[in-house]
């Protein structure tokens, strides 16, 4: 079996699964805003599917030593999700509110790429 063979296939199983339960939901209910809903999610999984397949096929297969890097635990993603949550609900509420979210988000930036820099 190739490198990410199994990852396509749970992705297309997923896009089945959906897929099916589109066409259950829609004879169930008749409700067109959650057959969209489950179409589309069932698109997205089918899409990741047949890239992760287009990718097996294309690349050559490596050690798995070199062809990754796992970064240090850091809180830097953590800073960078919570910018991002208040500088968008700050564009909600008002701008005013959004400037903290923003330097929050650019500090959380800066300190994900300093530490990734300083890495061994």
């Amino acid at each position: 079996m190739t490198r990410l063979a199994v990852q396509s296939r749970v992705f297309l199983g997923i896009a089945v699964f959906m897929a099916l339960i589109g066409v259950v939901y829609w004879f169930a209910s008749y409700e067109p805003a959650g057959t969209t809903m489950l179409a589309l999610s069932s698109a997205l999984a089918a899409t990741c599917g047949v890239y992760l397949q287009i990718q097996d096929e294309h690349e050559p297969t490596a050690a798995p030593a070199d062809e990754h890097y796992l970064p240090h635990s850091s809180v830097w993603p953590f800073g960078i999700g919570l910018g991002a949550l208040l500088a968008v609900n700050g564009l909600i509420v008002g701008v005013g509110y959004a400037i903290p979210g923003v330097v929050v988000l650019a500090v959380a930036i800066v300190g994900l790429i300093s530490q990734s820099r300083r890495r061994a």
